[in-house]
């Protein structure tokens, strides 16, 4: 099929014979030195392919709308080039965008084609009011102590210490640590002759800081940084996932070879649970065969200082890709195929990934807490960031909404909720009397002086 006449001349009239790549405006009717014989130099560009191997012809729009006004662009051939030879940097909604932006520009007095009815005015004409979701995570409690002492241990021990730490009884007290100098940093207090260190570590030369007092530091601010995502992998490996050093992601992999691996999670807009796989063998739907990789859902994790007191958790979702569900495809090779994967992820993909990573990490409750001992959580919020906008909007098709903004508390979500309450309560209690016992003995100590 072709465009049909109407909707060609639909097109030049919004076009107003400009290219419609930002910065280029070029003119595409040249009159030449024979104005009664111009030349037209420019050409008509599909944004979604007219066939499925074409340049974003994998986009779900329909066949039969292809060859609407909707759907093409007035060009120079050096842009209808450029879009076409690089269509996973020139996407198709980047491509709508530039239309769209252009269009706006063109005078509402361009010249009259006969189409026998007035055209729509351009998506940017209108605004929309929104709720922009965001892909991070707000932090609703810090640990406020970090502990430490000079261990005799040196950088790099760490997984040595981990070791050690894992032999004692069973707790729900997560232990990341790091060692800085000689000198070993945790959130779990260190001075508890019952604790999960008191084994390794002399529990009387622990000292404490306040959290806030390292977030002014630059250098101690980075160490904080480093225990938060520390503790990051001590969660991600409860919950089965394994850590890719190299890419600084986490990702899902089977027990075993060839094998897949599915997780039963909530999806936006539903309530029930159902089954998602997140290793697998992908099949061509060209051929209908197996394709020569695995695909493994994977996310990276990274916590942000929004301002002097408030943090937030970024989580976003990436892809890792194996020869047989366990050995990895060596990196120059992936890049094309990861690509090719991110670049049909539009606005409710991404948010549907981002609402699966919160499912799994919080088992489906309002929150994700790790807990370092009473009263040292860190409690992150499943509800995403958001902000209200005013803006053109996304097309239709894409314009989804978004029901399960928040979880909703049950049973366990709020006696989980109470406990933490209570523990910071009693926490802050203890604290008070600490510090007003540090204080007295060093008015002590000054008055001997």
């Amino acid at each position: 099929m072709a465009p049909s006449t109407k909707e060609l001349k639909i097109l030049l009239l919004r076009a107003g014979n400009r290219c419609a790549f930002p910065g280029c405006d070029d003119v595409l009717v040249d009159p030449g030195p024979d104005p009664e014989n111009p030349t037209i130099t420019g050409q008509i560009a599909h944004i979604v392919a007219e066939t499925l191997d074409g340049p974003r012809g994998y986009d779900p729009l329909p066949q039969e709308k292809r060859d609407d006004h909707t759907n093409l662009m007035l060009l120079c051939p050096k842009h209808h080039r450029i879009i076409d030879d690089k269509p996973q940097y020139y996407t198709v909604e980047r491509l709508r965008q530039y239309k769209e932006d252009h269009e706006s520009r063109v005078p509402a007095t361009a010249v009259d084609l006969g189409l026998g009815e007035t055209p729509e005015p351009p998506q940017s004409a209108k605004r929309f009011k929104e709720t922009v979701y965001s892909t991070l995570l707000p932090v609703l409690a810090m640990p406020r102590y970090v502990f430490g002492l000079d261990s005799g241990f040196h950088d790099g021990e760490e997984p040595r210490i981990s070791q050690g730490l894992s032999k004692g009884p069973p707790s729900n007290e997560l232990c990341p640590i790091l060692i800085r100098g000689n000198t070993l940093y945790a959130f779990n207090d260190l001075r508890k002759t019952d604790g999960p260190f008191s084994q390794i570590v002399d529990p009387s030369k622990a000292k404490r800081w306040e959290s806030h007092s390292w977030w002014t530091d630059p250098d101690r601010q980075r160490w904080y940084v480093d225990l938060l995502n520390r503790s990051l992998n001590k969660l991600t490996g409860r919950k089965g996932l394994r850590l890719d050093k190299v890419h600084r992601r986490y990702y899902f992999q089977a027990d075993e070879k060839g094998k897949e691996l599915e997780i039963a999670y909530r999806p936006l807009n539903q309530k029930a649970l159902t089954s998602r796989k997140v290793v697998w063998q992908p099949i061509s739907k060209r051929t209908g065969l197996p394709r020569p990789r695995w695909n493994h859902l994977a996310v990276a994790l990274r916590f942000m200082r929004l301002d002097q007191n408030h943090w937030c958790l970024s989580v976003r979702p990436e892809m890792r890709l194996t020869k047989d569900g366990i050995e990895p495809i060596e990196s120059e090779l992936v890049g094309r195929n990861v690509t090719r994967i991110k670049a049909r992820m539009f606005n409710y993909d991404l948010l549907e990934e981002i609402n699966f990573w919160r499912d799994y990490l919080s088992d489906g409750r309002p929150r994700i807490v790790l807990h370092f001992g009473p009263g040292q959580n860190l409690v992150l919020s499943t509800t995403m960031m958001s902000s209200a906008v005013e803006w053109p909007g996304i097309p239709e098709e894409y314009a989804k909404q978004f029901a399960n903004v928040e979880y909703e508390e049950d049973l366990f979500s709020s006696a989980e909720k109470a406990a933490l309450f209570e523990e910071s309560e009693e926490a802050n209690g203890d604290r008070d009397e600490e510090e007003a016992a540090e204080e007295d003995l060093d008015s002590d100590e000054d008055s001997t002086a």
